[in-house]
């Protein structure tokens, strides 16, 4: 009888102390809070679906995003340039994962103080095909205190909220780090490997031409310029090619003309061993060290860099081999 008292006693203490946890949770206001503030900002199969996108900085052009056939593009003044499709998921990707977005501010008044006044937020809007509405439209204003968190609300609402940041770096980034400025692909049926190459060759109005042929894995005989009966240095020949399939522009720019006396025109052309041949066309203002190229393959014209610019121009004796 004392044995079935205390078990009595017992499963009581267990049924009050769960009721009491329970009732703690349900009842305790910052849980509940806490609670309802967990949430997505676009679902994530909504988020599958999305093929154009706008990223609005105060006092910047706007940046326009579409997608074609699997593959990202810029629009930039009416025309279409590539963009590292990459690039594009990892920034997509937090918007549709969980978050803690507690209630931060609920009238129009606190948007200046958080960042979210019509001249210091961002915009992001996100579409999918064939509707009229955006999937997301989205102001992100100042970070809170911590520096984790950024402040935001979404277009239909004064209601403001916080998120930790995984957004701000590509919202402030520039144009240039989205778009993909290799000169020569690296993968699909357009890929170079440097192995690839056989032979290449350099030519250059105002200093002739040269070229170097591979007659091994790693050894190259060269003709032209000063390599007529000179060793080669292997080292700076698998060097080079590795800069010229890895050369990445600066930015996009409009076609540039060489009709003009001021411009020197270089042409790079590579040989690969499955029959295809590359041709790099690099075009220079040498009082300005300024300089574009174009690519057979493209048909974008990019601005290189002076240092760039440098590794792939090279003279033939820049090959020869020395006794350092």
């Amino acid at each position: 009888m004392q044995y079935q008292r205390k078990v009595q006693i017992l499963i009581s203490l267990i049924v009050i102390l769960s009721l009491t946890l329970l009732g703690t949770f349900i009842f305790n206001p910052e849980a509940r809070l806490m609670r309802q503030a967990t949430g997505v900002l676009v679902d994530s199969n909504k988020l599958k679906t999305i093929t154009k996108i706008e990223i609005q900085q105060p006092q910047m052009p706007p940046l326009s995003f579409l997608k074609r056939t699997g593959q990202w593009y810029a629009v930039r003044d009416g025309k279409e340039y590539p963009v590292k499709n990459d690039r594009i998921e990892d920034f997509l990707k937090p918007y549709g994962k969980p978050h803690l977005l507690p209630q931060q501010a609920s009238s129009v008044q606190a948007h200046e103080r958080l960042g979210l006044g019509p001249n210091a937020a961002s915009r992001v809007t996100l579409w999918s095909d064939g509707t009229e509405k955006p999937v997301l439209d989205i102001w992100f204003g100042s970070m809170d205190a911590t520096g984790k968190e950024i402040y935001f609300r979404f277009a239909d609402t004064d209601t403001v909220q916080s998120v930790e940041d995984n957004f701000s770096s590509y919202i402030q980034s520039s144009p240039q780090s989205w778009y993909d400025l290799r000169l020569f692909p690296q993968t699909g049926n357009q890929g170079i490997k440097p192995e690839l190459v056989q032979r290449i060759s350099w030519s250059d109005e105002s200093k002739g031409s040269f070229s170097l042929s591979r007659s091994g894995p790693s050894s190259w005989n060269g003709s032209g310029g000063k390599l007529e009966g000179k060793e080669l240095d292997s080292k700076k020949i698998d060097s080079f090619l590795q800069d010229l399939v890895s050369a990445s522009g600066d930015d996009f720019t409009d076609p540039v003309s060489d009709d003009t006396v001021q411009r020197r025109k270089a042409t790079i052309t590579a040989e690969l061993g499955d029959g295809r041949t590359k041709r790099l066309i690099i075009l220079s203002d040498p009082e300005h060290q300024s300089h574009w190229a174009t690519v057979s393959d493209t048909p974008y014209t990019y601005r290189l860099s002076q240092w760039l610019y440098n590794k792939l121009v090279k003279e033939s004796d820049y090959f020869i081999k020395t006794d350092k």
